[in-house]
């Protein structure tokens, strides 16, 4: 954690950020923004103090452009909230505010590096799916057959679930490995072939701090089914026993102290196989699709608010109210064709907290099964409520005042464009 050394006031520089909740928690606290980005959005303006577009790879010319507006002053920290940007706010917080709290640059390599996730897991005797590092299709291929069909295939780095694929035999490990070139070329070099674990996946939310790790919420999560796993929902509770649910506690403080995860948050994905837990991704971020809203809703904690906090030194918030119920449900379509519906409004009887009612294409807009390449997940529902009858019944008024209605898909020819953010998983 930080010592007095950290500045009561001044500018907290962010890297990227989309999300007037992240810039205005910043300015809450008393601090000004600094945002530093390639190409500044202009709905971002009015959230920020002062603002600096710069391409944020080279990492020698981002410090001394900070230096620069500071005027040589040193920045209260340096926050994102953007997993590719990551490495460089460790680097820059320990050359520029080692005061600083937040994940050190060797724990989110950890993290970022799911070859290195699980071979940091593995040496620690965390459980992880049997796997390997294929940089070659033939190399792919034979490691497939040593860890035994399925296995899924899947790049170093990235998230949303881009790039994977549960493979059952050779000509699908090679059709798999070829199209991971599309990810490749920016990315960690070779490709993860590793053993597909059977069963009910979990979402788990958490804060650590100063190496105690306080699990937020732990979600049950729907996905299809394999080749491809598109993200359909999430339940909270869990559903899981007293028992099991202590189990996956234990195993993700166990994981985020082995992975040097002491003072910042995640999002970690965890499968029951029928040996019990395995650990597929953690990731030194917080979720996404709402994700942050419906941990809020049932922890009480707001993860933005306290990744902030925590970076700057300060105790966190006192929880809010939470709701013992609540769901998330992707918007899919099992066939193509042009999307229409009508405007959600709320009526104000969906219980304590009104419903996230979000999706991201317009009506007349084309959509394709959630299977499909160019698919996947065009918005999400997320309801609350006191029991799950009450949280059926918010779901059911929604779907019938939007009144989604997929037509004319014989003959539709695919999308030119795509513009939605979140295509699949979290």
């Amino acid at each position: 954690m930080p010592g007095q050394s950290t500045p009561a006031t001044g500018s907290v520089v962010m890297l990227g950020g989309r999300s007037e909740r992240e810039f205005g928690v910043v300015r809450e606290l008393g601090h000004r923004v600094v945002l530093l980005d390639e190409r500044i959005p202009w709905h971002c303006m009015p959230w920020v103090d002062a603002h600096v577009d710069i391409g944020l790879d080279d990492w020698d010319a981002v410090a001394e452009a900070i230096r620069e507006e500071l005027g040589g002053e040193p920045p209260a920290a340096v926050l994102t909230h953007t997993e590719p940007r990551l490495p460089l706010m460790a680097h820059l917080n320990r050359l520029l505010a080692p005061y600083a709290a937040g994940p050190g640059e060797e724990a989110v390599a950890n993290c970022r590096d799911k070859l290195r996730t699980r071979t940091v897991l593995e040496a620690a005797g965390l459980p992880v799916p049997r796997f390997a590092l294929a940089t070659s299709v033939d190399e792919a291929v034979a490691e497939a057959s040593r860890i035994g069909y399925p296995v899924v295939v899947k790049p170093r780095d990235g998230a949303g679930a881009f790039g994977v694929r549960c493979c059952t035999g050779e000509a699908e490990v090679r059709e798999a490995f070829g199209a991971l070139g599309a990810f490749l070329p920016d990315g960690l070099s070779g490709a993860l072939i590793e053993e597909y674990v059977d069963g009910p996946e979990f979402a788990v939310q958490t804060l650590t701090r100063g190496g105690a790790t306080q699990v937020l919420s732990v979600f049950r999560q729907h996905t299809t089914p394999p080749p491809v796993f598109v993200e359909l929902g999430y339940d909270h509770p869990s559903g899981l026993e007293t028992a099991r649910r202590e189990e996956l506690d234990t195993l993700l403080r166990n994981a985020l102290d082995a992975l040097g995860l002491r003072d910042w948050i995640s999002h970690t994905q965890v499968r029951l196989g029928a040996d019990g837990f395995r650990v597929i991704e953690v990731n030194a971020r917080r979720p996404g699709g709402r994700l942050v809203e419906m941990t809020t809703a049932v922890s009480g904690i707001d993860m933005v608010e306290a990744a902030t906090r925590q970076v700057l030194g300060l105790e966190p918030a006192l929880p809010g109210p939470t709701v013992p119920f609540a769901r998330y449900t992707s918007i899919v379509f099992d066939r193509p064709g042009i999307l229409l519906y009508d405007p959600f409004t709320s009526d104000g009887a969906g219980g304590a907290i009104d419903p996230v009612v979000e999706l991201e294409i317009a009506p007349g807009e084309t959509v394709r099964p959630k299977e499909h390449p160019q698919g996947g997940v065009y918005g999400r529902i997320v309801v609350y409520g006191e029991s799950g009858d009450e949280l059926d019944r918010a779901e059911q008024r929604v779907r019938r005042a939007l009144d989604l209605q997929v037509v004319f898909g014989d003959g539709l020819d695919p999308a030119t464009s795509d513009s939605r953010e979140f295509k699949s998983c979290c």
